[in-house]
Formats: C-alpha cells, sequence, structure tokens
C-alpha cells in the first residue's frame, strides 16, 4: 500500500485501473453479501455501513469506494456528536449495518451506550480515533484522556484507512478492492494536506494564534503551525460549562496578543464568544462546521473540500 507520504505524480492515471478493478471486485462483494442472505444490507443487494457522524461516512464511503457499499449516517448534517442521542429508529438502522464506523475517544458521549448496546447484539464497531496518534484532553472533561477531534489533520485521518479497511475485510470484503480504494484516497489527503499548508503559509506566524468556542482545533494547530490561546468552554466536550473567572483571563489574553477572530461553531451557541467579542473589543466572531460536513453540493459537503474550506476561514479571519 502506497505511503501517505509518496508522490502524487501519476496518480490520476494509476487511479482509473484501480477504480475499474474495485468496480469489479464491488460486483463480488455485492453477490457475496446476497448469497450469505444478510439483513444487513440495502434493497440492491449492497452491503450498508453506518457512520456516526457525515465526516467519518464520506471518509468510510471512500475506502469502500466505486459501490463498494452504501454508507448511512447516524447524527444528520449540523448535529452535535457529543450531544446527539439515538432514536428507536437510529439504534435500528445500525443493528442492520454490516458495520458500524465511530470516532470514539468519547466523542459520541450521548450516542456512546447505543453503539455499545449494538455492538453486544452482534454489529462489529471500529472506533477509528483509538487507533491513532492522540493529543492530549482534560481527564475532568473527558475520561479517555484524548482529544477527539482527529480529523482535523488529514494525516492522521489517512492513518485511520487502513484500520478501516481492515474492519470491512473482517465482515466479508474484498481486500485488493478495498487496498485499491485506500491507495487512491491516501493521494487525495495527501494532495489536501499539501493544499492547506499553502492556504496557512500565507499568514504570518505570530497571527497563528486561535481561541475557540470549545476545544475542538487542536489537530488543525498541531498540524499546521499554530497555537490555540484558549477556548470559551475549556473543554473537547460541548456540553462542558463556561467559566467567568477563565472567561475574563481569556479577554485579557485576547487584548495582549491582539487576536482578531474568536471561532465558533455551527452546532453550538454563540452567545458566549459573542459576549467575550464584545467585552474585548475589535474582535471577529467567525463561525466554522467542525463536527459536520455541509449540506449536499456544498464546497463543504465532503471531507476534502470541508477542510480546505475551515482552513481559508481561518486564514481569513486571523488576516484582518
Amino acid at each position: 500500500m502506497r505511503s501517505i507520504l509518496s508522490s502524487v505524480v501519476g496518480v490520476s492515471t494509476h487511479r482509473r485501473a484501480q477504480r475499474t478493478a474495485s468496480a469489479v471486485a464491488a460486483l463480488g462483494v455485492i453477490l457475496a453479501f446476497t448469497a450469505c442472505g444478510s439483513g444487513n444490507e440495502d434493497q440492491s443487494g449492497t452491503p450498508t455501513i453506518v457512520a456516526s457522524t457525515s465526516i467519518w461516512a464520506d471518509v468510510a464511503q471512500n475506502v469502500a469506494c466505486d459501490g463498494l457499499a452504501e454508507v448511512e449516517t447516524i447524527i444528520p448534517l449540523g448535529g452535535d456528536p457529543h450531544s446527539f442521542e439515538a432514536s428507536l429508529r437510529d439504534r435500528e438502522t445500525m443493528e442492520n449495518a454490516v458495520l458500524i464506523v465511530a470516532n470514539g475517544l468519547l466523542l459520541e458521549e450521548s450516542l456512546n451506550d447505543t453503539i455499545e448496546a449494538v455492538e453486544s447484539a452482534g454489529t462489529p464497531v471500529v472506533r477509528v480515533g483509538e487507533g491513532l496518534d492522540t493529543l492530549g484532553a482534560s481527564t475532568e472533561d473527558n475520561e479517555s484522556g484524548n482529544d477527539p477531534h482527529v480529523w482535523f489533520d488529514p494525516i492522521r485521518v489517512a492513518a485511520a484507512l487502513p484500520t478501516i479497511a481492515d474492519a470491512l475485510e473482517d465482515v466479508g470484503f474484498d481486500r485488493d478492492a478495498l487496498d485499491s480504494c485506500v491507495d487512491a484516497y491516501e493521494a487525495e489527503l495527501a494532495e489536501l494536506d499539501r493544499e492547506v499548508s499553502v492556504v496557512v503559509a500565507g499568514l504570518p506566524e505570530d497571527q497563528r494564534l486561535l481561541v475557540t468556542n470549545h476545544d475542538s482545533l487542536g489537530y488543525f494547530a498541531d498540524r499546521y503551525g499554530f497555537e490555540v490561546l484558549g477556548s470559551v468552554i475549556p473543554s473537547a466536550s460541548s456540553l462542558a460549562q463556561t467559566n467567568p473567572a477563565e472567561l475574563e483571563e481569556l479577554a485579557n489574553l485576547i487584548s495582549t496578543t491582539g487576536v482578531s477572530a474568536i471561532f465558533v461553531e455551527t452546532q453550538h451557541s454563540s452567545s458566549d464568544a459573542e459576549a467575550l467579542a464584545d467585552r474585548v473589543g475589535n474582535v471577529e466572531v467567525v463561525t466554522l462546521l467542525t463536527g459536520t460536513l455541509d449540506e449536499p453540493g456544498t464546497d463543504g459537503s465532503t471531507y476534502v473540500g470541508w477542510l480546505l474550506q475551515n482552513a481559508r476561514l481561518i486564514v481569513d479571519g486571523l488576516s484582518r
């Protein structure tokens, strides 16, 4: 399997050959699942994968590319992965999947009981974040001790692809087809990392200071040379609460460093961040999509487009 850091020169020609091979193999996978009489497939006989978030759903679809599987998402677009709770219908959807792709690291904290119950009942679950090199988080707010927002680093996402492929192989998918899909997507993620680096390169290092609504940009900062000054909610979980004393300290830090933007998320209330911006003055509140992709047909509707969109918003917000 090609390394994530390998050259992407000549990928397009090779990818066409890979995709053709994986499409042929996809037919074999569909026939295999149909022959087994599994209920974990859609009406066309294509096996169904369920992902907790839209971001991991897009990644999983690229691992099971060219029709190898259908991928459904439990947490809807715009939903908060920390607070979303499953309905009975969501549980049934998970029970009828051949595989559940979850982030783990306590990201899906309100969904976790359902995932564990479905897993105990026999549906395989792969928690992709738990096999990656992770950053620390406050153990008071996250019992795992790890920051769960790993998808903000495309290199870490690329490192998760073989884990997803292994889990799919275990439930009957053709390994050669999966490897072709993974190779092609690894090349896309390598190019994505290069493009984000180019976007960030135009921002002076002394302006690469992040203030966020909650601790979600640690991996982006780690990968692209930013410093996280602080968060309105000083936690990797959006379910935590603000602290007035810490907010006052953060306001003073923003004033001292001259940070020009506070980054908030569409899934969470921005009222505390807006109050902080008013308190400091001359600070813009910039809204990002952090735990969810954008609507179909938009630039942020795929993981690749989503990360590029966020990178541009971050750089633009800090360039004022």
